[in-house]
């Protein structure tokens, strides 16, 4: 990758129709993608919500001043 970015946090798989709905959305509005809420289908595929503690970026063509760290609370 030429922008890594790392996350660390607690993740859990989301089952509730409603927040998939939700995600579904905003994936088919970035993306331009056509996805139904049934691709995510909990009983098929996983949604997972991660909850970050800190991330960290980089940029392969400035690997010496481009590392960023973000913590959140």
């Amino acid at each position: 990758a030429s922008e890594p970015v790392v996350v660390e946090g607690s993740a859990e798989i989301v089952a509730d129709r409603d927040a998939i709905a939700r995600v579904v959305d905003l994936m088919n509005a970035k993306y331009d993608a056509g996805m139904t809420v049934e691709f995510l289908d909990p009983a098929v595929n996983a949604t997972i919500r991660v909850r970050p503690l800190w991330a960290f970026g980089i940029a392969h063509d400035d690997f010496t001043g481009s590392p960023t760290r973000w913590l959140f609370e």
